[in-house]
């Protein structure tokens, strides 16, 4: 009988663990941040691949992302060389399966004219460093018919 109680505590902190940090770091998220630089580690060249299936890699730079981390929604407006300037809306969240890695992975969705919930392909990104003004994330694109990794490195407005 005297086991139970710690038993209880020991499993509520352990059940609560992944959410509590996958929260944490969604706060870190919150905010206005623009996309600095696009780079292509482990491969040589310039590639212009489509990002989250709306636009190529170069529409992407100096893209300013908002992200409100209460209701997991955020905008981003393209602004890269010779595309149009448009906002587009996603949901995001922090993967609670990877929330305690090195290396947490975000979900994000893009919903723009859409109810999130009507959207059901999305794109996985590793969070490669989230500090309070910089952010690195990396994401798996294909590029005629290979598999190559694309970093993003934000920094905070």
């Amino acid at each position: 009988m005297k086991y139970i109680l710690p038993i209880i505590v020991i499993f509520l902190i352990t059940s609560c663990g992944p959410s509590y940090v996958a929260n944490q770091v969604e706060k870190d998220f919150k905010g206005d941040w623009v996309l600095e630089s696009i780079s292509y580690p482990n491969s040589s060249g310039l590639f212009d691949v489509e990002i989250l299936d709306i636009a190529s890699v170069s529409c992407f730079e100096n893209s300013v992302w908002s992200f409100i981390p209460n209701n997991s929604s955020g905008s981003f407006i393209l602004d890269g060389n010779d595309c149009s300037k448009t906002e587009q809306q996603f949901t995001w969240y922090i993967d609670k399966a990877t929330a305690q890695n090195l290396n947490s992975e975000m979900l994000l969705k893009v919903t723009t004219g859409q109810k999130a919930r009507k959207v059901d392909t999305g794109t996985r990104i590793k969070i490669k460093s989230l500090l309070a003004d910089h952010m690195v994330w990396e994401q798996n694109a294909m590029f005629r018919g290979e598999q190559i990794k694309i970093q993003m490195t934000f920094t905070k407005l």
